[in-house]
């Protein structure tokens, strides 16, 4: 990573100012933490630029994102649908959302707990106070399968229980 003048000056004052920050909470880890970076950037220490970085990931791609929004929407089609079933022989936990792998499917799972708390969507998946969405195994594929079935079902929100039946079994 190359930097400009300015580019270092603004990144510089930043980091003073977070630092300073730092100083009023009397956080120890951050006031070292800013403090190196501070010097890092003041005195254009390219070689370690890369820690000025290394609380950001790789992006996500639009496509992941897309698929870990689609899948809460099936997910949330399933559960009205099911709702409005009079006698269900499907179980509520024939319906429930598993989450992702969060060993295997991390960045998918992350995103998840990010729509779920954090922007406070889909809020039937949390609605009985249910914090853990590790599915423990991979997951990523089962949905990929199902969200082709649910779009061939035209992404219906009126699901029977055969169609529901179709996708979750």
């Amino acid at each position: 990573m190359e930097l400009t003048e300015y580019q270092r000056l603004n990144l510089l004052n930043q980091y003073k100012i977070l630092r300073d920050l730092a100083k009023i909470r009397k956080d120890e880890y951050d006031i070292q933490y800013y403090n190196n970076l501070v010097k890092i950037v003041a005195e254009g220490y390219e070689r370690d630029y890369e820690l000025l970085t290394e609380e950001i990931d790789e992006e996500f791609s639009k496509e992941d994102c897309d698929f870990v929004w689609d899948t809460l929407e099936m997910y949330r089609a399933i559960h009205d649908s099911y709702y409005k079933i009079k006698k269900p022989t499907l179980s509520k936990s024939d319906i429930k959302f598993d989450g992702f792998d969060g060993n295997n499917e991390g960045r998918y799972y992350s995103l998840c707990r990010f729509i779920l708390f954090d922007l406070k969507r889909y809020e039937e998946q949390t609605e009985d106070g249910r914090t853990d969405f590790n599915s423990h195994c991979r997951r990523c594929e089962k949905y990929r399968t199902m969200l082709s079935k649910w779009n061939s079902l035209g992404k219906s929100y009126e699901l029977s229980e055969e169609e529901i039946k179709s996708l979750v079994l």
